[in-house]
């Protein structure tokens, strides 16, 4: 599931064990790059003067997650003839918490969102939008969502255009935040919105390469899925996510960390 352009391909599970490759069509919206994603400081909401200030606990989430993604390529750049098993482990760490940081790195962006327009709305020279004072005042009903519905759910109060769940940037970042969860529960499979069962590896298995420590004969969760190119994966997903709804909801985009 490569983010670059071209049309995407996903090997899907089904109930039987069997996967069949279903083509998908990919949301057309550009998405976010190095030289068209906002680089923060000083910028209005849509035109509107304000300081939008971003240095919180979402960027000290992404800002790990990717310094763990390099630690995790720098072990897989050296001498895998014989590798200690502390280096192993330390190696399993890093993509470890790399997963777990984008995702929190996710859960911190939107929930920080909410709270600088409530901040915004109670200052005394509030210039916000009326849809997205409408996003504050319905913040309690959305507070307890699950983390990728209150994204959905912001661009419906706000009347902007919804993610097609099925495709790119949403459906990556659906699979970001379903890993993270096998990570901390692991289930076999889970269904999706049809009631389609979906297996980890059937979703995951061409979105990285597997890691290169680990015999071919392992299973794909966690042994090979756990690699220097899943952690920088998760770390480009969740970014190109954000600032896709960021732009969706013409408002400033986030400072890019690493390669995305």
């Amino acid at each position: 599931m490569s983010l670059k352009g071209g049309d995407r391909r996903r090997r899907v599970g089904l109930s039987n064990d069997e996967t069949e490759t279903r083509e998908f069509e990919i949301d057309r919206r550009p998405l976010p790059d190095r030289t068209s994603a906002p680089r923060g400081g000083r910028a209005g909401y849509a035109g509107e003067d304000a300081t939008w200030s971003r240095d919180r606990l979402s960027r000290h989430h992404i800002i790990s997650a990717h310094n763990f993604a390099e630690g995790a390529a720098k072990i897989e750049q050296g001498d895998l003839g014989d590798i200690p098993p502390e280096e192993k482990w330390k190696y399993r760490a890093n993509i470890t918490a790399a997963v777990l940081s984008s995702a929190a790195f996710l859960e911190a962006s939107i929930n920080e969102l909410y709270l600088e327009l409530q901040k915004v709305t109670h200052s005394e020279d509030s210039h916000l939008r009326h849809e997205l004072a409408l996003l504050v005042n319905a913040w309690p009903q959305i507070v307890r969502s699950p983390v990728l519905q209150k994204y959905q759910i912001a661009l419906s109060v706000t009347d902007a255009d919804p993610y097609n769940e099925d495709v790119t940037p949403f459906a990556e970042a659906d699979c970001l935040v379903r890993l993270r969860s096998a990570l901390l529960s692991y289930g076999a499979s889970w269904e999706d919105s049809q009631g389609r069962q979906q297996e980890l590896e059937a979703r995951l298995k061409d979105a990285f390469p597997p890691s290169p420590l680990v015999s071919a004969s392992r299973p794909w969760f966690p042994d090979r899925c756990l690699s220097a190119g899943c952690a920088k994966w998760a770390v480009r997903v969740v970014q190109i996510f954000t600032n896709d709804f960021y732009k969706r909801m013409a408002l400033p985009g986030r400072p890019l960390v690493g390669d995305s």
